[in-house]
């Protein structure tokens, strides 16, 4: 009795949501600045296509560390880039 093969492939990382976030944030963002849909369109689709080169080998949930590690959003946690530095007296 053999077993069955596994692809290869079963554990790859799902980048979807990254890609979606990429695309909505920026058609609308650029809808909101230009009012122009092709121009809007056509920055979404750059932008899906820089994020999945930047992100093709690594691991998953990479826009959402630089997001976390570069913005801070309102009154939520800092980032650790401006986080003051902790020092004894």
């Amino acid at each position: 009795m053999e077993a069955r093969p596994v692809p290869r492939n079963i554990d790859a990382p799902n980048r979807m949501p990254e890609y979606a976030i990429s695309f909505v944030g920026t058609f609308y963002s650029t809808m909101f600045l230009l009012h122009m849909p092709t121009v809007s369109l056509i920055c979404a689709g750059a932008a899906v296509y820089f994020i999945y080169k930047y992100t093709l080998d690594k691991p998953e949930g990479l826009m959402f560390r630089m997001i976390y590690r570069h913005m801070q959003i309102g009154k939520f946690r800092p980032s650790p880039r401006f986080v003051k530095r902790f020092e004894l007296n």
